[in-house]
């Protein structure tokens, strides 16, 4: 094995994907301030951790284990190897299983990672009531991965064992452990890309733009090609010399599938100049207090405090509202679907109600918006906002 080529693909690909993290990073807190985050920002931490460990591991797996694990033995090699040479095949086997493992764990906390994102842009949707049970999908297959793992060889020190020849189900590279994850990761993928697929499906958007919706949210196939690819070319190919670079592969496909939807704001101009609100066009960020249209004016001084929370993001401070949200009202949604049509409309804003105490006075506005040229699901409407963003 060519190692030099090796180290330097696996930095690369490194670099890359961390680049394209901490760039998701910075665009979600330009985006909403740090206050804004949500589970999947907290969880992108724990997957670059992982991805820097593992990165970590290949290195020593291919510098200092020499690249030797004891799939690559066969019986009589286990047989008439020399003492001296056994710690090093010993070494090289647990430095595998330690990187297989950490392989699984990148790929999996990308997929909560994914998940808890669109359960952020699905908010209101009848899809968000998928989200919780893919979850819990994601949950228990990962945990029988770990399992699987964990109880394929008893005792477990077999894993790394020379000689006597444990068996074909206790060496670090063996079918179970490969097409396990394969099985597991295929189903997961194969979910999370369907879950956003039928809300695309009914938004109305023009052809180039749904298209590459479906591009955007269907990258989840590279990542099942780069899974089917590695096994393939370690068991149907006989390549098992590069199956831990084909581990690093795929993590970095996992990376760059689950990054890329989050970095789109980044390619438009509004993102750069500032010209952009809550539905990210090029019109200039207006906010008024509660967007939603509920106004609070309080002269208590500890309830005008607290209501102050909610808007001071309009203002550069507090906690800036999600761009990807779906709180937005729905008539302003309308507003927007209606000025693609025949522009038959009458939109107008009213005071409903007034109420009035001592200590606390609320004024909530309500848009009234009448749509005659065509109609459009609530459904619809509201994913037209989230996706937006991204069109």
């Amino acid at each position: 094995m060519d190692f030099t080529p090796n180290l330097v693909e696996i930095y690369t690909l490194y670099g890359i994907g961390s680049c394209m993290i901490f760039a998701r990073i910075a665009c979600r807190t330009k985006l909403v301030g740090v206050r804004g985050w949500h589970p999947d920002d907290y969880i992108i931490f724990l997957s670059w951790s992982l991805y820097t460990s593992v990165t970590v591991v290949a290195h020593v797996f291919i510098i200092k284990a020499g690249g030797k694990h004891t799939s690559l033995l066969t019986h009589d090699d286990r047989r008439l190897m020399p003492a001296s040479q056994v710690p090093a095949w010993e070494y090289g086997s647990k430095i595998f299983m330690l990187g297989q493992m950490l392989y699984a764990s990148i790929v999996w906390s990308l997929k909560f990672n994914m998940l808890f994102f669109y359960r952020r842009i699905t908010r209101g949707l009848w899809v968000e009531k998928l989200i919780i049970p893919a979850i819990a999908f994601v949950a228990i297959t990962g945990t029988t991965v770990l399992l699987v793992f964990t109880c394929t060889c008893r005792p477990f020190h077999k894993l790394w064992q020379v000689w006597p020849d444990p068996g074909d189900h206790c060496e670090p590279q063996n079918y179970v452990f490969f097409l396990s994850v394969l099985i597991m990761n295929m189903l997961t993928d194969l979910i999370i890309m369907l879950i956003p697929l039928p809300v695309i499906t009914n938004v109305q958007v023009s052809l180039p733009q749904r298209l590459g919706l479906y591009l955007l949210f269907g990258l989840g196939i590279f990542c099942m090609i780069a899974a089917v690819l590695r096994v393939v070319f370690v068991f149907a190919l006989n390549q098992s010399g590069i199956s831990a670079m084909w581990s690093i592969r795929e993590d970095f496909v996992a990376v760059f599938v689950g990054q890329a939807p989050m970095l789109r704001p980044i390619f438009t101009r509004g993102f750069w100049t500032g010209e952009t609100d809550s539905y990210g066009k090029g019109s200039k960020a207006k906010s008024y207090g509660n967007r939603s249209g509920n106004i609070e004016l309080d002269s208590n001084p500890d309830h005008s405090k607290h209501s102050r929370k909610g808007s001071t993001a309009a203002f550069g401070g507090g906690k800036k509202k999600d761009p990807y949200s779906v709180t937005q009202i729905m008539s302003e949604s309308q507003e927007e679907i209606v000025k693609g049509g025949d522009g038959d409309m009458v939109a107008g804003a009213r005071v409903v109600t007034q109420r009035e105490s001592a200590t606390h006075l609320t004024v909530n506005v309500q848009r009234t918006v009448q749509v005659e040229s065509r109609e459009t699901t609530a459904d619809e409407a509201r994913y037209e906002q989230r996706v937006e963003r991204w069109v």
